[in-house]
């Protein structure tokens, strides 16, 4: 099972069933929306044994539509995606305009995983809250 990271792994021997009927790309896929979520919550310099890990205070960025803000915010991402994140291949996060709602920043990120050989392409959707908490989903 080598989708998964080890506390997945671990903790899916105690859960009834097993994999269940999810695919090994879903299982991929999914583990590494979760390790995302985890990267892009993180504050930077709030994990004593790496400083680096973990994204700046996004607070008080959404909502500004600047494209110095924007780019920052993208770099940010990209550098802890390519650093914490190494099975979400050739990442790019590209800011996409969100007029429904106005306090918070939209991104698209896209790469590929490998599964069996074979690169599957994975799609995600990101927005930062006014209040700096990232969400993720698939698209």
């Amino acid at each position: 099972m080598n989708e998964c990271r080890l506390l997945e792994h671990i903790s899916s021997l105690g859960a009834e069933g097993g994999r269940g009927q999810n695919s090994r790309s879903e299982i991929l896929v999914n583990s590494i929306l979760e390790h995302l979520r985890r990267i892009l919550n993180t504050r930077q310099g709030s994990v004593p044994v790496d400083p680096e890990f973990g994204v700046p205070d996004f607070t008080n960025l959404a909502g500004s539509f600047s494209t110095g803000t924007t780019d920052q915010i993208v770099q940010d991402m990209s550098r802890m995606i390519q650093r914490y994140e190494p099975r979400l291949r050739q990442p790019q996060i590209v800011f996409t305009a969100n007029r429904d709602e106005v306090l918070t920043l939209a991104f698209s990120i896209s790469g590929t995983v490998n599964v069996d050989d074979r690169e599957v392409p994975v799609r995600l959707t990101t927005q930062v809250a006014a209040n700096g908490r990232v969400s993720l989903r698939r698209q």
